[in-house]
């Protein structure tokens, strides 16, 4: 039975038994089928108590989180056992939904630390992570951006998209062009990518009160876009970015956002305040963010 340790690249969804965990188990489930690719089901349980366990810092090797996951679920039984106990039958769940969908290359992984540590530790096996903007902690769907999800999107290097609602099948996506190069990653992930399908009609808009800079910007966006074969519509908007934004996705019946991500910046105000943070905070579908 394959493993997490034996996965050369993956379509990890992050799981913790929020009101989105089977969205994301599904869009996860769309991804993977598109790209090929083992569907890893993730599950991370954050050690909060005092430990006599005192080498949990330094270097983990890649498998020995597993070990001390349940190390530590022997030493803190009665505050610990029945959260994995109860998140491990989760990812039983969902790993039967996505067989019974007729997908086999599916495997779980229920692993010690936040889940930003595991997805730095995984890095080099990310080849798209998906998780639910609003985890167990933000159960209401609050204007707040869930716990861990900036340092995730501005540390791991990989495509991240945010579940924010339901599944519902990819049909449309828009991406929204600068020109700037997260923008631009974006545009050739999900132009040139198989990753939502070749069927999906792709929007690019660019928002720019500058008819000549507009211009100059959408030829660039074609030129980036290579196949001529794909479905793709260019669009031209002035006035405000973040509603002009909106007015398109919901004209156009859009199912998915790209953007480029804000920088790598440490400091909160390099994201809190950012356009990046608005669209995450406004819009009601799910987004895809490459840097």
């Amino acid at each position: 039975m394959q493993d997490i340790k034996s996965v050369k690249k993956a379509v990890f969804a992050c799981v913790d038994g929020s009101k989105y965990s089977e969205a994301v188990c599904d869009y996860a489930l769309h991804v993977a089928k598109e790209l090929n690719l083992t569907l890893v089901l993730l599950n991370t349980i954050e050690h909060s108590g005092i430990s006599s366990i005192t080498n949990l810092s330094g270097s983990i090797a890649l498998g020995e989180r597993e070990t001390l996951l349940q190390e530590l679920s022997e030493e803190d039984a009665l505050r610990n056992k029945e959260t994995i106990a109860r998140q491990r039958e989760l990812l039983k769940e969902l790993k039967a939904r996505v067989s019974n969908s007729g997908y086999t290359n599916v495997i779980i992984s229920q692993r010690h630390g936040t889940l930003y540590e595991n997805l730095k530790e995984l890095e080099n096996k990310l080849r798209v992570v998906i998780f639910g903007l609003f985890g167990m902690g933000h159960m209401d769907d609050s204007a707040e951006i869930g716990s861990h999800v900036e340092d995730i999107i501005r540390d791991v290097d990989a495509p991240i998209i945010l579940i924010n609602k339901e599944y519902t099948p990819i049909k449309n996506v828009m991406i929204a062009f600068n020109g700037e190069s997260g923008s631009s990653r974006a545009l050739e992930e999900v132009a040139s990518s198989p990753m939502l399908g070749r069927e999906v009609k792709r929007y690019v808009v660019n928002v720019n009160n500058n008819k000549s800079k507009s211009d100059e910007l959408i030829k660039h966006a074609k030129e980036i876009i290579k196949d001529d074969s794909l479905n793709c519509e260019f669009i031209q908007k002035s006035g405000e970015a973040l509603e002009s934004i909106l007015d398109c996705i919901d004209k156009k019946s859009i199912d998915m956002l790209a953007i480029g991500s804000y920088s790598h910046g440490k400091l909160k105000s390099a994201i809190f305040g950012s356009f990046t943070t608005k669209l995450i905070q406004n819009v009601k579908i799910p987004l895809i963010i490459l840097k």
